[in-house]
Order: C-alpha cells, then structure tokens, then sequence
C-alpha cells in the first residue's frame, strides 16, 4: 500500500515539474525577443579630429653679433692735380707708341696684308710647321707593322753529319734583327736543340728580306724565326 501511495504521488509532481521547467524556459528565450532590448553601438567611423598634445616651443636662438672688421688707415691724401700754372704751352703733336714695334706682313704685292690681325685680300698667311717626328729608338717588333717584312734571299741550313750519326731531331728558334735594308744583324737562340743550334744560325745569316717602314720612316724589325730539323 505504501508503495502504491509513493508511485501514485510522484506521478502527480512529475507532470507538473516538467510544465514548470518549459515556462522557465520559455520565458528565458522569448522574454529577451519581444522586449526592446537596445543593443551596443559599435563605432566604425573615426571622429574627424583627433586631440592631440602641443608640440613643444623650439629652442631659443641667440645671435652673435659680427666682430668689427678692423679699420685701415688710408693715410695722407695725394693731390695728383697741379697747382700751379706751366709758364709756356707746347702744341699737342702725334701720339708715339710706347710699346715695342711690330711687324705687320705684306702680302707678295707688297700692297694688301694684315689689318687689325685681320688678313686682307690677297695676303699671304704662314702656318707653323710641325717639327718633324724624332727617330724611333730600337727595332719595331713585327706585329706592330702595318706589313711584314718578306723573305726574299733564302739559304737551307746544312745537317751537321755529328746529328745526322746522333739521330738528332728538332726545332730550333732564334730571335734575329733586321736593319732598315732587311739584312740580318742579330741572333740569338730561344729554343735550343744540341748539334743544330750552329747550322740554323749560319743559314739564317744569309738571309734577306724586304726593308720595312713604320710612320713613313725607315725601320729595323725585330722578329722570330723557327726551322725544323728532320732526317730523311
């Protein structure tokens, strides 16, 4: 019977529990709908001025004022004005050049020449002449000729028999200077072979070649000679 009574009251309350929960509820979440609840304003536009504090005064300035320039003494006036009379006046005759003379040219007529610096019609004007180009120093290497000199006297160097036996092969270079008529005046051995060195420097001693001329003069050209020796 207990239990009877206890189930039938709780099923009373629940009901009623359950009702009281979803008026709460309700009241909750539609109250703040249907009343006129102004909302914070937001502000997205900046004012048109801001306040801002005052610069600071600048700093006072002083002026110096300028030291006074020191004063010079002009001294005694001079009166260049005579002050007396001359006894006798002379008459004013032809201005005379102080100067020192000048030779003003003549033409061939010996009639028109120079006026006022101006030449006139007819005279004859003289250039200066340059001084002529000094002589070169030292020979011209062949690269710097505007033409190389050319071979035109030639003499076939002759194979040393003490090679020949030793089966001695090889290039021989010499250095060799040339006048201004293409001759050979100087030797000399840049690469050397043993037992060849002495027949290539007699065979290019005889040699000639075209003289040579650099700036419209007369040259002596410095150049290299290569011969290769090669048994047969």
């Amino acid at each position: 019977m207990a239990r009877e009574g206890l189930r039938s009251h709780l099923s009373g309350t629940v009901p009623i529990s359950i009702g009281l929960h979803l008026v709460a509820l309700l009241l909750v979440l539609i109250v703040p709908l249907v009343a006129d609840v102004s909302m914070p304003r937001v502000w997205v536009d900046l004012p048109d001025y801001v306040r801002l504090a005052p610069m600071p005064p600048p700093p006072a300035v002083t002026l110096r004022e300028p030291s006074p320039s020191p004063q010079v003494n002009p001294g005694p006036a001079v009166n260049l004005a005579p002050t007396e009379a001359p006894p006798t006046i002379e008459p004013e005759g032809p201005e005379r050049p102080t100067g020192p003379p000048v030779d003003i040219p003549t033409s061939r007529d010996g009639v028109s020449g120079v006026l006022d610096g101006i030449p006139g019609p007819g005279a004859a004007v003289l250039m200066p002449v340059p001084p002529p180009a000094p002589p070169r120093q030292g020979p011209v290497r062949v690269a710097q000729l505007p033409v190389a000199p050319r071979k035109i006297a030639d003499a076939r160097p002759i194979y040393p028999e003490i090679a020949r036996a030793a089966r001695r092969e090889g290039t021989v270079v010499l250095e060799a200077v040339l006048d201004t008529a293409g001759r050979v005046t100087q030797l000399r051995v840049i690469q050397s072979v043993p037992f060849l060195d002495q027949a290539a420097l007699d065979a290019v001693r005889q040699w000639r070649y075209t003289p040579s001329v650099y700036g419209g003069q007369p040259v002596s050209v410095l150049m290299t000679i290569t011969i290769r020796f090669t048994l047969q």
